[in-house]
This record gives C-alpha cells, sequence and structure tokens, in this order.
C-alpha cells in the first residue's frame, strides 16, 4: 500500500511539474518571431524533452531524436515515460501546431522507495523476533522451571527407590514358596506383582532420566524369545487382574539394543493391562515385520490420540503413573525408525502397532 501511494505521489509530481514547465514554454513560444529564435530561447531542463509537431503530426523539432511515442492529447504514460500534449496555435508561427513533452520514468525513485521498504521489513522483522524471544523466554520461564523441578524430583525419588526395591525384590526371589501355606503364597504373590510394578516405574524413570548417558549396543536381537520372556514376566500382574493375555507369535529379528526392545515391550504391555478392564483379554500378535498389542479397555478419544506421546500427559487419572511411557515408546521408535500406529475406540480397547 504505501508503494503504491508512493508511486502515485511520484506519478502526480511529475505530472504537475511538467504542467508548470509547459507554462513556461508558452512564454517563450508567444515570444519568439520565428523557429529560430524560438529554439534559441527555449528553457532548458535536464528533466524534459522538447518535441514540435506540425497538424500532420510531423516532428519540426526535437529534443530527443532517439524517442518515439503514441499521440494522445494530454497526460499519459508510455514505457515508462510521461508525456504531455497540448495544442499551440500562433499565426506566425504556422509549421508548429503541437507541444510534446517527454519526462524520465520515475524508476529511480521507486527503486529507493522499495530498497527503504525492505529495510524497514528488515529492521521490523529483527525487532519483532527480538521481542517475541525475550518475550518467549520470559513467559516459558515458569513452565521451564517446573518441568526441572519435576524431573528433579523424578531423579531423587527413583535415587531413593532403588535400594529398598532391590531388597523387596531379592527377598521375594530367596524365598521359598513351596514351604508357605496357601494364604502365605498368596501374600507373597501379591507383594511380587506389586513389586514387580514398582520395578517396571523405576526402570521407566530411570531410561528417562540416563538414556543419554547410557550406552547401548545394537544387534540382531530375536524378539520372539524376548517377547515370551516378558509376557512371562507380566503374567502375574495380569493374573491379578484377572487379565487373558492370548499370543500369536512368529519369529522375528530386529536390529536394537536389548534394553530398549524391553522398555518398549514393557510400556506397551504394561499400558495393555493397566487400562484394561478387570476380566479382560490382552492379543499380542508378532510378525516378521510388526509388533501388535491390542486390549479390551477403556480406549481413547480420537482427540487425544495425537497428545498421547507427550511427556507427563495423563487422560485417565485413576491409573495413576507419571504420563511418561508412551514418551519412551515414541522416543525408542524414533531412535530406531521405528513406526508406530495407534488405533483406538472408546469402551472398545485399543492397539498399538509397531513395525520394524
Amino acid at each position: 500500500m504505501y508503494y503504491y501511494y508512493q508511486k502515485n505521489i511520484f506519478s502526480d509530481l511529475r505530472r504537475d511539474s511538467m504542467l508548470y514547465y509547459a507554462g513556461n514554454l508558452h512564454d517563450r513560444i508567444f515570444d519568439a518571431k520565428d523557429m529560430n529564435e524560438l529554439k534559441e530561447n527555449l528553457s532548458r531542463d535536464p528533466r524534459f524533452k522538447i518535441t514540435f509537431l506540425n497538424k500532420n503530426k510531423e516532428i519540426v523539432y526535437t529534443s530527443s531524436p532517439d524517442s518515439t511515442f503514441p499521440f494522445s492529447m494530454g497526460y499519459f504514460e508510455y514505457q515508462s515515460h510521461f508525456f504531455y500534449i497540448e495544442t499551440i496555435d500562433l499565426e506566425y508561427l504556422k509549421e508548429i501546431h503541437y507541444l510534446v513533452i517527454q519526462a524520465n520514468s520515475i524508476d529511480s525513485q521507486l527503486k529507493q522507495t522499495r530498497k527503504s521498504i525492505y529495510l524497514f521489513l528488515l529492521f521490523s522483522i529483527f525487532f519483532l523476533s527480538t521481542v517475541i524471544y525475550v518475550l518467549g523466554k520470559l513467559f516459558m520461564y515458569p513452565i521451564r522451571d517446573a518441568i526441572n523441578k519435576l524431573d528433579r524430583f523424578i531423579r531423587d525419588t527413583t535415587h531413593e527407590l532403588n535400594t529398598p526395591l532391590s531388597v523387596i525384590t531379592m527377598s521375594i526371589e530367596q524365598l521359598n514358596q513351596d514351604s508357605l501355606a496357601p494364604k502365605q503364597r498368596k501374600h507373597i504373590n501379591r507383594i511380587s506383582v506389586a513389586s514387580r510394578t514398582i520395578s517396571n516405574l523405576y526402570n521407566d524413570l530411570t531410561f528417562l532420566l540416563m538414556h543419554d548417558h547410557i550406552n547401548h549396543y545394537d544387534l540382531e536381537l530375536d524378539i520372539r524369545e524376548l517377547l515370551q520372556e516378558r509376557i512371562e514376566y507380566f503374567n502375574p500382574i495380569a493374573e491379578a487382574k484377572k487379565i487373558i493375555i492370548h499370543t500369536d507369535i512368529t519369529d522375528a529379528i530386529c536390529k536394537i539394543d536389548r534394553e530398549n526392545m524391553i522398555r518398549l515391550i514393557d510400556n506397551l504391555l504394561s499400558n495393555a493391562i493397566k487400562y484394561n478392564k478387570p476380566s479382560g483379554e490382552i492379543t499380542i500378535t508378532l510378525t516378521a515385520i510388526s509388533l501388535s498389542i491390542r486390549d479390551t479397555g477403556i480406549g481413547i478419544p480420537k482427540e487425544a490420540i495425537s497428545q498421547i506421546f507427550n511427556r507427563y500427559t495423563r487422560f485417565d487419572e485413576t491409573n495413576g503413573g507419571f504420563g511418561i511411557g508412551l514418551n519412551i515408546i515414541q522416543m525408542i521408535c524414533h531412535k530406531y525408525h521405528l513406526g508406530i500406529v495407534v488405533d483406538s475406540q472408546i469402551g472398545q480397547g485399543t492397539v498399538f502397532t509397531i513395525t520394524f
């Protein structure tokens, strides 16, 4: 808008200066007694070129022999140049009938205008970027501070969990359950389920906070063997909730770090159990190119699926947790270029599919 506004101003100024120059020429024309005197006394201006035409529109005199233009009375623009043509009727200068004034284009002024606009835009972008950056840091500071405090809390909590969890796990493993009464074995099984749940959470927290500092060893991993191992590990937790696990497993090989694959499988199984309904079912399907885990749980709203992988995001407050399991799954899939697809229906369940 500013550019076209300036263009109109330059054009109007050029027209006014041409009209003013034409007025000066009139005085010289009317004062001249013949053509020679007119040529000698013409008012020269480097901005303008003068041409006289006869009634047949033939050039009688011109200060610019190379100029070409269409004939049109009044003020007009042609090929970026400006022209003004008017009629002159003198008794003693019959050979002159038209006065043509030609002015140079306003391209140089417009070029300077464009340059000014570009400089202003660059300055504006720099200024606004600086303001946005400063305001962004100010507004994001409380969020970053809260996340840092949460990370520190999780790190401290994880550290404190390590020793008692190890003691509980080792004590359960060393117990001879055959010598216990059925009621005591039932209590021990509950403790075992609880310790495995805490252990899984502890491993997730450790992975989340320390994965950048842990050495990873990628190898051709037998996914079938590892999956069976992790299913056996989670069986007591599933049985406590009376969940039946169905499997359809074939051989599959994937080049990946073993601990990363354990984290991936464990979080998929843990979520399938945690968000399943009592006496529900889990169907695990492993092919050579994919792993699919389907549950019959509460499901995920369609509008929430795009956000479930965000860290600390939870859509069901009744089951607890930190909201980090799916974030860990996404991190591992991204690291090893694994595909992940989520399909869910409210009240019917959810299926996670990982493609190798």
